[in-house]
C-alpha cells in the first residue's frame, strides 16, 4: 500500500523564529546554520565510515586539530588504522 504525505514547510516562518531565539540578524542566523549543519554531516559520514578524517574535517570547514576535536565532544571514535596514522605522522614530520 502506497501512502502520500504531504508536509507544509515554512523556511521564512522557521527563520525568523530561529533569528528571534539567537538574536542574531537573519544572515548571521543563515551562517551559524550552515555551519552547524557541515559539522553535523561531517560527523555523521565520519561515523558511518564514509569520509576519512581530512575529507571530514574538509566537509565541516575545520582544521583537522578542530575536527578532532569535534569527534571527541561528540564520543566519536576514531576510525583510523595502523597505515594512516604512520602516514599522518610522516606527513606531520615532514611538512610542521
Amino acid at each position: 500500500m502506497s501512502m502520500t504525505i504531504s508536509v507544509r514547510y515554512e523556511p521564512k516562518q522557521d527563520l525568523d523564529f530561529i533569528t528571534g531565539v539567537l538574536g542574531l540578524t537573519m544572515s548571521e542566523t543563515l551562517r551559524s546554520l550552515i555551519d552547524e549543519g557541515r559539522k553535523m554531516k561531517a560527523l555523521q559520514l565520519y561515523r558511518q565510515g564514509k569520509v576519512s578524517l581530512g575529507l571530514g574535517a574538509k566537509v565541516a570547514k575545520l582544521t583537522l586539530s578542530e575536527f578532532l576535536d569535534l569527534l571527541k565532544e561528540h564520543n566519536v571514535k576514531l576510525n583510523i588504522d595502523v597505515e594512516d596514522a604512520e602516514r599522518a605522522l610522516a606527513y606531520s614530520r615532514e611538512n610542521l
